[in-house]
């Protein structure tokens, strides 16, 4: 997929701790949407971002956990919906995409909430 190459290589020239950066931003911002959506609801849920591991529980729905991998300089996904999957980082968008089917992480985690509670349908994240 030329996609993933020119993203390999546009991030392979980043510095490491620039690629560490951009991983915890987006934890950061995921955190601070899903904060700012479901405070405003009646929806029940937890959600911690600590040691680069974010951790959103909704129940009776499941958990999703999304995890900095630094020495693989990617951000893991695990969720109750799609299961697992792998994003790396794209510098020309500045959005982290699925190397196995190159969803972009922001837009499928807003899918996958807004299909658990419909009253999520204004939901966003910009990462």
């Amino acid at each position: 997929c030329p996609l993933y190459r020119i993203s390999r290589s546009k991030f392979a020239d980043l510095k490491p701790k620039q690629k560490e950066f951009q991983a915890d931003e987006t934890l950061d911002t995921i955190q601070d949407a899903v904060d700012d959506a479901l405070d405003a609801t009646a929806i029940e849920y937890e959600c911690e971002n600590a040691a680069g591991v974010l951790t959103l529980k909704m129940p009776p729905r499941g958990t999703w956990v999304i995890n900095k991998q630094t020495p693989n300089q990617q951000i893991w996904w695990s969720s109750p919906l799609s299961g697992p999957k792998r994003f790396e980082y794209e510098p020309e968008s500045g959005e982290w995409f699925s190397t196995k089917d190159g969803l972009y992480l922001g837009p499928h985690l807003v899918q996958e909430l807004r299909h658990v509670h419909k009253q999520l349908e204004e939901f966003e994240i910009d990462v």
